[in-house]
């Protein structure tokens, strides 16, 4: 699996956790979770400066939202564990995850770096769904034949 519901961000924001200057900023979740399935607030950009924790914030919410795995011990002592919507939202959800500041050695241009990103994704729902492919339409369509609700998390430098 390239990007569909991949253990990266977990195992990062586990080491990210146990380090001994960890700051808990899991209530950033229970506003996340609040948007979800929500048509006017479909999509959300969280921005700050460089050096400020987007990355962070990027690994915490796909470890969180991850369907596949059992992240519950992990946030158990975060104060997203307080939150009366914590199961709720724990471990429910196919997440795409892309960071956008690992390229391939293979890509030479952006549309190469797009047509990989693509290709992969269109990989992992192969091997995950049994979806019609059909060449050249948007991917958006791979997913809504899957029947499944998607959280996207994009990180880029």
């Amino acid at each position: 699996m390239f990007y569909l519901n991949v253990s990266d961000p977990i195992n990062i924001y586990t080491e990210i956790v146990h380090d001994d200057i960890y700051v808990d900023k899991s209530l950033l979740i229970e506003k996340i979770s609040s948007c979800i399935k929500k048509p006017s607030q479909k999509f959300i950009c969280i921005t700050r400066p460089r050096r400020f924790g987007k990355t962070y914030n990027a690994n915490m919410l796909a470890a969180y939202y991850t369907k596949g795995y059992d992240t519950k011990e992990l946030f158990n002592r975060l104060k997203i564990s307080h939150s009366d919507n914590y199961i709720t939202h724990l471990n429910q959800y196919n997440v795409v995850y892309i960071d956008f500041s690992i390229m391939s050695n293979e890509c030479h241009s952006y549309n190469d770096y797009i047509q990989m990103i693509m290709h992969n994704m269109i990989s992992d729902l192969k091997s995950q769904y049994t979806i019609d492919l059909t060449p050249n339409h948007p991917l958006s369509q791979y997913f809504r034949q899957t029947g499944d609700s998607f959280v996207f998390i994009l990180d880029e430098l």
